[in-house]
């Protein structure tokens, strides 16, 4: 007889409003998501929440049906996926100081005047060609994986590097419309406050990231897979689970590499004990046991 695997349903979303009593809220919530079946990670700061979290669909909605009981989180839009098993091995709930490090303090989310751009108009300018910056604001191995096909890059090894890449910047027009995109939007509503500051004059976001353009689109004028922050590693552009072998340290593609286990005991963040190691990574790790 044939048997299918239950689906696992996985929900991503954010939303910038003022916690202050960051502790007691997040114990408030871990106390209601424990025993639900869910896992994934809750981040809180004073200015927000960030959440991804697994489960099947019943334990799903019951966790936003209590994190609605929160006026401060109600009606958060969340991204909604699909895949065969739980991408994550821990449930986390941890408190942060910034849900996106950036490190300018005149900078705040929702404090702009820059605006959203749905996935359909997009498409359109992209279609029609028409004449602007589409500036990809994830981690140079986020696109390296995969981006729009006339994406820029500001080479950000770090999204906090940001206020670091005045080179890159001061090659774009600054009286050009300006789109700037990431994973599901949550470091764009920092971006694009500060390229406003910088002197950008016309700044969108894209509403909803790269997921939701994927989901609109089907992935009109994208190239390769897009990486997702869990055990899934990168998505296709019908958001389908695309495993990839990536270098533990740096992110770099193993695909075609050579590589081998690090033998750390260090877990990374979804509780993965262990990686690989790209040979540049390798090099280098050998090289400061020496020096040690």
């Amino acid at each position: 007889m044939l048997q299918l695997t239950p689906i696992v349903t996985h929900i991503a979303g954010y939303r910038f409003v003022p916690v202050e009593d960051t502790q007691a809220t997040l114990l408030e919530i871990e106390g209601f998501s424990h025993g639900l079946g869910i896992l994934g990670t809750v981040f809180l700061a004073s200015e927000g929440i960030n959440i991804s979290i697994a489960g099947n669909l019943l334990a799903v909605l019951t966790f936003r049906q209590r994190l609605d009981q929160d006026s401060r989180f109600c009606g958060i839009k969340f991204h909604e996926t699909y895949c065969q098993k739980i991408p994550y091995s821990k449930l986390n709930f941890k408190t942060k100081k910034e849900l996106v490090p950036l490190g300018v303090e005149t900078v705040h989310a929702g404090e702009s005047e820059h605006q959203y751009l749905s996935p359909a108009k997009l498409k359109q300018w992209l279609d029609e060609g028409r004449d602007f910056n589409l500036i990809d604001m994830r981690n140079t191995f986020e696109y390296e994986i995969g981006s729009f096909a006339t994406a820029k890059h500001l080479n950000l090894k770090k999204f906090k590097t940001l206020k670091q890449r005045q080179t890159e910047m001061s090659q774009l027009d600054k009286d050009k419309p300006m789109v700037t995109f990431c994973t599901g939007g949550i470091r764009c509503e920092k971006a694009g406050p500060y390229m406003e500051s910088q002197g950008f004059k016309q700044v969108y976001q894209l509403d909803g990231g790269i997921i939701e353009y994927l989901r609109q689109t089907g992935g009109s004028h994208w190239q390769g897979n897009c990486f997702v922050f869990d055990e899934r590693i990168t998505i296709d552009s019908q958001l389908r689970t695309q495993p990839m072998r990536l270098c533990l340290e740096c992110q770099v593609s193993l695909e075609g590499q050579d590589s081998m286990f690090s033998g750390a005991n260090d877990e990374t963040e979804s509780g993965k004990p262990e990686g690989e190691l790209c040979p540049a990574c390798q090099q280098r790790k050998q090289v400061d046991h020496v020096a040690i």
